[in-house]
């Protein structure tokens, strides 16, 4: 575990035995120690959208921007984000509505300690078939970048095709031991030109869902994993912070054909997330007569995970805490642990949602761990108004308050849920 100080653990077994010269072998007393079980735990980290806007991409150091989460994100053993802009170096950088970043925005958020990046979405070919490639390149270069630097220092992304022709295809993450299939598909986009050809596009209509609960199935079956997590960039109106049944409905059925983790965006505002228990269909066995027991196992669904960091909320409407667009600042980083015992998964899930807020620095946005003793060493014009935002994410979302198991060490604080 942990991607940095990782601490090896050594267990020594001492067995001894004693003897004495007088007693026959009958009489001797023999320890017999029991061989304990293997148990092997993952924690896996999910944050919203990186989004840049010209008050984003303006800023002089990136890494002011992580700088609260940093060591929440570095203990972890994968933190995923979704990159909701294209990032090419040969292209100039621009805001809404047509994104373009440099690597070195990137390149903050790796150090901070992101590691899987979901580049499915509706801006995905904001820059075209030259963003799409300028991406590629970027993720890639990054990538030996920071494996030259340190060699366990893996980086995984997801959702861009090298070609027109290439189809839906998953990464595989091999981590201590745990394998994780990662695939990021996008059901909307805002343009649908020849470069839509270059990402993960699945049309949101029964027949494109059914197809791609066809490929899942498939690439379930094709590479055994222990977890396969998608990152779903939905087809849906904006701003929304409840959940549809419709919605609902469509992640159990991912669920049923292979998804154990749907880590979902596009809203740009949180809504709930829930673990949910889930029975496969059973699989066919080599002679495809006979049918293999699937128990019911436990899934993850994240609704719609918000904003990361973004130039949404640069206004701030303080004399209404309550506007829609207020919540587009809020967010929720989760962080699941699931544990395996001599290989096999534990249906429990271990969850600790850290609630996030962006606060408007005079360097510019940046993202602070959302606590009420942050709120208290505000001025008393923004600790009112945050003061209202954390009652008003508290009363929708399924946070728990003041949990003293969510408290992380160096005093970072979440909240903790197991089910």
């Amino acid at each position: 575990m942990k991607k940095i100080n990782t601490i090896c653990v050594l267990t020594v077994l001492l067995l001894i035995f004693s003897c004495k010269s007088n007693e026959t072998a009958s009489e001797q007393d023999t320890e017999v120690s029991e061989q304990k079980p293997k148990i092997e735990t993952l924690s896996l980290t999910f944050a919203g959208d990186l989004m840049a806007h010209d008050i984003n991409y303006k800023m002089k150091n990136y890494d002011l921007i992580y700088d609260d989460l940093r060591q929440l994100l570095l203990s972890d053993d994968l933190s995923f984000i979704n990159v909701e802009t294209p990032v090419c170096d040969s292209l100039p950088m621009s805001t809404y509505p047509c994104f373009n970043v440099h690597r070195s925005y990137l390149r903050a958020a790796i150090s901070a300690g992101f590691d899987a990046f979901s580049f499915a979405n509706n801006h995905t070919n904001d820059q075209k078939v030259k963003g799409i490639e300028g991406s590629i390149q970027s993720i890639q270069a990054l990538q030996k970048e920071f494996s030259a630097a340190s060699p366990t220092r893996l980086l995984y992304y997801t959702g861009l095709k090298n070609t027109v022709d290439e189809q839906l295809c998953p990464v595989m993450i091999n981590h201590n031991g745990w394998k994780i299939l990662f695939l990021s598909v996008t059901e909307i986009l805002n343009s649908y030109d020849a470069s839509m050809k270059r990402l993960n596009y699945s049309p949101p209509t029964k027949k494109g869902r059914a197809q791609l609960l066809e490929n899942i199935k498939k690439m379930r079956k094709e590479n055994p994993c222990d977890l396969f997590v998608l990152s779903l960039h939905l087809y849906e109106e904006e701003y929304k912070r409840t959940v549809l049944e419709s919605k609902k409905k469509w992640f159990r059925q991912l669920a049923e054909n292979g998804i154990d983790i749907v880590w979902a965006h596009h809203p740009h505002v949180m809504q709930e997330w829930t673990i949910a228990e889930i029975e496969r269909t059973p699989l066919p066995t080599e002679q495809g007569k006979t049918e293999i027991p699937v128990e019911p196992k436990n899934c993850l669904f994240m609704y719609s995970m918000g904003n990361f960091i973004s130039g949404q909320r640069v206004k701030v409407q303080y004399t209404n805490p309550d506007y829609y667009r207020e919540y587009t600042g809020d967010a929720v980083v989760i962080q699941a642990t699931f544990t395996k015992a001599n290989g096999k998964i534990k249906k429990n899930i271990e969850l600790k949602p850290f609630l996030i807020t962006q606060y408007n620095h005079a360097s510019g946005p940046i993202v602070k761990l959302f606590t009420k003793e942050w709120i208290e060493t505000l001025p008393q014009k923004e600790k009112e108004y945050f003061l209202k935002r954390y009652e008003l994410m508290h009363a929708y979302l399924p946070i728990k308050k003041n949990k003293q198991a969510a408290r992380y060490k160096n005093n970072f604080r979440g909240d903790f849920i197991t089910q």
